[in-house]
């Protein structure tokens, strides 16, 4: 469409020499033009999808309110719909109509080769619109859309294969980052924004894995990987709160844009030279007759892969498209875990006694210590099942229409999921289900062919705060490792507590559950076992 409209004009601009009744002319055509683009590109989203009760949504609502309602309500509304009608259902979101499927159809759909969740991803990120994809800042949300394949299995592969290789050098960067983000005063307590500092920290070590030791603690890197997701979604959503035939005008104009546009840029500015270094040494190595040198990081996984796929693509794109995937879940699950830590502290001892016992048995970090962590491992699950980041996982657009078990029927196109909270809140699979239990998964565990059922990483129809099957997180080994070894370096070195007037209470929006951004703990050096 880009090129459409660039040979259009080129044909129909005016000259020294144009009549000037011309520039009118020109004017209908770019009118002309912008409305076929519109009409040709501009989501469908205002429909119902036959078949299904709609909750959520009365007969007099329009489909912005209901939209509004459901970014305000999605708990209730959701709830609602798996008490009353206890089938499948539809509720209207920002996204558009999604069919809202009940458990049991969690192992049908996991796989189902129909049901695509790249699919989903473009839709979400507005991959559709061409010039979302084609313009500066959403080379990161694009990867995403258009390169996941590459995405999820630098993630499923390099990176978790390499991980018995960085468990040491993690949890060197994590003592010296909590020591530079964490500075105390011995004996007093101090207080401190807990999840902004949270997602610095994460940020930089995962730097640390995806870019290397060159870039893991540059400023200005940090703050770009930790803030492009929250202002890309910023953009997103400012773009959806448009009508959906005027978004593909509307996005060229919204301030949100300039922001990703701002840090893409600086993203380039810093990885882009890297780049070209290794790009220098390799063709160096190759005249000099040398083995190339050997890198261990992201930046070398995604080369590797362009290279064996023989196509070309947006290795700074990538990079932020690793950060998206990463870095504020990681940081919103260690939030959790704190929080959850703090109102329950009685935990807290075990797990130190668990890290000092590891740690004495392996002489230092290894990657068999975090295997043996399971009170650790145990804790992050139940903190993850207790406080999901989504209420709806496993989404998915059909690609043709598709019969599921009960008599459902998913048209081509239609956008179907479940829910986090019917599965993980199950009181038949867990029994006291609001109660935060630190070592349910531990006691599951030790069930005779359960020894690897119920692991933090472990994902099945009853726990499915990776999602589950084929496209649950690929990432979700190092994110794992990544959470064990800051709590435990945290735990080692402080106590910690809620600052008075501050609880652990989420925020909720539309589909997202969000850990407190503004929470205050205090937290205070302790005077023995410091983790290293």
């Amino acid at each position: 469409m880009a090129d459409t409209l660039r040979l259009a004009l080129a044909s129909r601009l005016p000259t020294a020499q144009s009549p000037p009744g011309l520039l009118g002319s020109v004017a209908v055509t770019i009118l002309t033009l912008l409305v076929v683009y519109v009409i040709k590109f501009a989501p469908r989203d205002d429909k119902i999808i036959p078949s299904y009760e709609v909750v959520g949504m009365s007969k007099r609502d329009t489909f912005s309110e209901a939209q509004k309602r459901y970014s305000t309500s999605s708990r209730a509304i959701l709830q609602e719909g798996l008490t009353r009608i206890r089938n499948a259902f539809q509720v209207y979101t920002p996204v558009g109509p999604v069919i809202v499927l009940p458990k049991r159809y969690t192992e049908e759909i996991k796989n189902h080769k129909q049901l695509s969740f790249a699919k989903n991803v473009e839709k979400s990120t507005f991959g559709t619109l061409p010039a979302t994809s084609l313009m500066p800042g959403m080379a990161g949300f694009m990867f995403g859309a258009h390169r996941l394949e590459v995405m999820a299995g630098t993630a499923r592969m390099q990176l978790t294969q390499s991980l018995g290789k960085i468990t040491a050098r993690l949890s060197e960067e994590t003592a010296m980052a909590i020591d530079e983000y964490f500075p105390s005063n011995k004996g007093d307590w101090n207080n401190i924004v807990f999840y902004p500092t949270a997602v610095r920290l994460v940020s930089r070590l995962s730097a640390l894995v995806f870019l290397g030791d060159e870039i893991c603690r540059n400023e200005e890197w940090l703050h770009v990987s930790g803030q492009y997701a929250i202002d890309g979604i910023d953009f997103i959503r400012a773009l959806r709160s448009w009508p959906a035939i005027l978004q593909p005008i509307a996005q060229f104009f919204l301030p949100e844009r300039r922001k990703i546009c701002k840090h893409e840029k600086m993203a380039r500015k810093i990885i882009q030279p890297v780049v070209d270094k290794r790009k220098r040494e390799a063709m160096e190595d190759a005249k000099a007759g040398r083995p190339p040198k050997e890198y261990t990081d992201a930046l070398q996984w995604l080369q590797d892969a362009m290279d064996k796929s023989g196509r070309k693509f947006d290795i700074v794109g990538g990079q932020l498209g690793l950060g998206l995937a990463s870095i504020h879940t990681t940081s919103m699950a260690l939030t959790r875990a704190i929080f959850d830590l703090c109102d329950n502290p009685e935990w807290v001892q075990p797990l130190r006694d668990e890290v000092k016992q590891v740690l004495a048995e392996d002489g230092g970090w290894k990657k068999t210590t975090l295997h043996k962590m399971k009170l650790m491992d145990s804790v992050l699950k139940e903190s993850q099942r207790r406080n999901p980041v989504h209420f709806t996982i496993m989404t998915r657009i059909a690609e043709a229409d598709v019969d599921l078990s009960g008599g459902v029927h998913v048209r081509k196109g239609d956008m179907i999921t479940v829910t986090t909270t019917e599965t993980m809140m199950d009181p038949a699979v867990f029994p006291e289900p609001e109660r935060f239990i630190g070592d349910r998964f531990l006691k599951l565990r030790q069930i005779p062919g359960n020894e690897n059922k119920w692991q933090y990483v472990t994902t099945s129809a009853d726990h499915i705060g990776f999602g589950h099957g084929a496209h649950a997180c690929p990432g979700r080994f190092f994110a794992g490792n990544e959470l064990k070894i800051v709590l435990a370096h945290m735990l080692m070195k402080y106590d910690w507590a809620f600052a008075p007037g501050h609880d652990s209470r989420n925020i909720e929006l539309a589909q997202d559950i969000i850990p407190n951004p503004v929470a205050e703990l205090m937290f205070k050096e302790r005077n023995k076992d410091n983790g290293s």
